[in-house]
This record gives structure tokens, sequence and C-alpha cells, in this order.
């Protein structure tokens, strides 16, 4: 039993230890977009031709950063992988997902170099991202399932936990509209907020300004989506457990993302509040996979994974 206990600990520990080091590479790669260091390394995997270490230049430091908190979420992601398989290829929430992680993390640093060979094309740094949080949800519902290796799946989702999955579908498409709005540098078509340019329905004349109106639009919806979510947690608290907890969670940090967000406009996208944009947004979605998670999960026991 104390040997189980010590791998139920190992698990948790790189579970969460991987869920951290993933959103600080969002974090990192929303700096590198922030400061406008994408290019900074030219070549890949080295940082230009002729060399692997980055000349002493600011954009040039700052890129390969990236690169080597990416490295670092590899192995771990990859020493996740094997502590999974060695005690837990029988049990499929635990293996399944950490199988699925080393196969996206593979895919995302792929995708960084066609990225860079690519000129920063707003459909595949796009693409990056989406890989990134996909990365992030497999992760974050692993650690979960870390923490309740007792527990079993509902045979059928409650209506919270279904309503959790809507929310977390919609933030994800939010999510990346956002980042098209980062990559064809639409961020501040519209120059005031919560009005755009004095108007409530400016013109869509333009492909930034649709793209942009789309962005706050679906940011709304969602927004309607996680308020009602963190109600219902709140009224039902006391059987959703930590389910409730992270829907409310989830709330603090979308109501702080709007803060973050007419910040970004009325500063005119300082790199601060651009990061701060790309992770905060990134975390909202993290607690809504956990939400979603976890209300599969809390009503129902068995015995411990052996």
């Amino acid at each position: 039993m104390r040997s189980r206990d010590a791998d139920h600990a190992r698990l948790r520990a790189f579970a969460l230890a991987a869920v951290v080091l993933t959103f600080l590479l969002i974090a990192v790669g929303g700096l590198v977009r922030a400061t406008g260091s994408g290019e900074g390394c030219t070549g890949w995997p080295k940082c230009s031709a002729s060399r692997w270490l980055p000349p002493l230049v600011f954009h040039a430091i700052i890129e390969y950063s990236h690169r080597m908190t990416a490295f670092l979420d590899v192995v771990l992601v990859g020493a996740l992988a094997v502590v999974a398989w060695r005690g837990y290829r029988d049990v499929p929430r635990i293996v399944g997902p950490a199988l699925a992680a080393t196969g996206l993390i593979v895919v995302q640093a792929v995708l960084g170099g066609i990225v860079v060979k690519g000129a920063l094309a707003p459909l595949l740094v796009t693409a990056h991202f989406a890989t990134a949080i996909i990365l992030a949800a497999v992760l974050v519902a692993l650690a979960v399932w870390a923490f309740a290796l007792d527990a079993a799946p509902r045979r059928e989702p409650d209506d919270f936990t279904t309503f959790a999955r809507v929310v977390a579908a919609g933030t994800f498409g939010l999510l990346l509209v956002g980042a098209y709005v980062r990559g064809e540098n639409a961020g501040l078509v519209f120059g005031t907020w919560p009005l755009m340019n004095g108007r409530l329905l400016p013109s869509l004349s333009s492909t930034p300004a649709a793209l942009q109106f789309a962005h706050r639009a679906l940011a709304l919806v969602v927004g309607i989506g996680v308020g009602v979510l963190a109600v219902r947690a709140w009224t039902r608290r006391r059987d959703l457990g930590s389910a409730a907890t992270l829907a409310m969670v989830a709330a603090g940090l979308y109501l702080l993302q709007v803060m973050i967000g007419a910040t970004l406009v009325w500063s005119g996208r300082a790199e601060p509040a651009i990061v701060a944009h790309v992770l905060v947004s990134s975390l909202v979605w993290g607690s809504l996979v956990a939400t979603a998670v976890a209300g599969g999960i809390i009503a129902r026991r068995r015995e411990s994974v052996p």
C-alpha cells in the first residue's frame, strides 16, 4: 500500500508540473508575440543556419527562451508518459491522456518549426496555439483524474457537466478567434472599449474589423455562459464539490480577463497586457476543462486503483 501511495504521489507531481509548465509555455509564447520576437531566431531547430545558441540580442533571446521552455515541456511530458505507462497502463483514463499529450507536444514542436519557416502566417500561428491549448486541456484532465484515482465516471453526464462542456467548447472557439485576431494584427482595429469606435455595431467593411467584432461578440456569449455555469455551481455547491469550486474559479478568471481585455485596448496593446491576456484566457480554458472533468466523476466511487 505504501508503495502504491508513492506511485500515486509521483503521478500527481508529474501531472501538476506538466500542467504548470505548459501554461508557462503558453505565456512565454504570448511574450514572443507581444514583443514581435517570433523571427528572433530565423532557423529551426537551430536559432540560425550557423548556430544553435542565440546571439545576445533581445528578440533572439526571447524567442530562444520559448524554445527552451518547449524543450523542458517535451521532457516533462515524456517523463509523465513513462510514469503513466509503468504504473497505470491498465487505467485508460490515466495512460490514454498521457500518451495523447506526448503525441500532441511532438506535433506542437513540429508546428513551431513550420510557423518559423512560414513567416508567422496567421493560420499557422492559430494552429500552433490551438495545439498548445489542446495539450493543456489533456494535461488538465489527466491531473484531475490523478487526484480521483478511486473514482469512476458517470455513465451519463448530468446537466451541469453537459453545460460545462458546452461552455468549454465555446471558450475553445473564442481562443482560436483571438489567436487569429493576433495573427492578423487586428487587435486595435477598434480603438475603444466596450464600444467599437464609439458604436455598438461598427462598420464591418474590412476583414480585421469583422474578426475583432466576432471576437468581442463571442466573448460576450461565452461570458454569459461562464456566468450561468458559476450560478449553477453555487446553487449546487454541496453536491458538486470541487467541480463547483473550479467553475467559480473560471468565472473569477473570466472577469479578470475582461478587465485585461479592456486594458489591452486602452493601453494600445501594451506588452504586459498582451501576455496577461494570453495567459489568463488559457487559465479560463483550463479551469473550464477541469470543471467538466470533475463534474463527470464526483458522484460515484469504487475501489482504489490497485
